[in-house]
């Protein structure tokens, strides 16, 4: 069941392959993506050196994160912390708020594969152009014949958070965060 849930969600988006010959405007990563989405924020923002940098929702980490980024190389003017979120759709909020997007801004916007829908209706709602790049795929990089299956408490985990983002979709619907049921590209 929770593959069922979880691969219409993971599949939602392709994943798109920057041009760095394209000046990207920003990119704007989610905690969902733990630390491929950090390792992705950091090759992308050195790809796309005068694009500005989002880490939303990270907490107190996101200082340290921000100043890992800077070691990296990456220029520590363009790095902004959201602090503040507590949810996607606040992650989306805060981020217009500091970020002031224009409609002829495109943003890159990184998070777990599974979350990419919810959180590209809460950014579209809130005014950003972005361009879904899904990390931490719970269904890809598996081989043999039942490798899409989970068992046991790993089938719990996957149906767990697969419900939970079809329950997000709803929801945010149902509260006007998002202006479509399941975002598309």
């Amino acid at each position: 069941m929770g593959l069922a849930l979880t691969v219409p969600l993971e599949t939602r988006f392709p994943l798109p392959q920057p041009d760095p010959r394209v000046s990207g405007d920003g990119i704007i990563v989610l905690p969902g993506s733990a630390g491929e989405g950090i390792a992705v924020l950091s090759r992308l923002g050195q790809e796309y050196p005068k694009a500005r940098l989002a880490l939303c929702g990270f907490g107190p980490t996101g200082k340290t994160l921000a100043k890992r980024l800077a070691e990296a190389g990456i220029d520590a003017a363009h790095i902004n912390i959201v602090s503040q979120p507590r949810t996607t759709a606040e992650d989306a909020h805060y981020s217009a708020a500091l970020l002031q997007p224009k409609p002829d801004e495109s943003w890159l916007l990184i998070t777990a594969a599974m979350h990419m829908p919810r959180a590209v209706g809460c950014f579209r709602a809130a005014g950003f152009q972005v361009q879904p790049y899904p990390v931490e795929f719970m269904t890809r990089g598996r081989s043999g014949p039942f490798a899409m299956f989970a068992t046991g408490s790993s089938a719990l985990i996957q149906l767990d958070r697969a419900a939970k983002e079809w329950i997000g979709l709803i929801a945010y619907r149902l509260m006007d965060k998002t202006d479509v049921l399941f975002p598309g590209p």
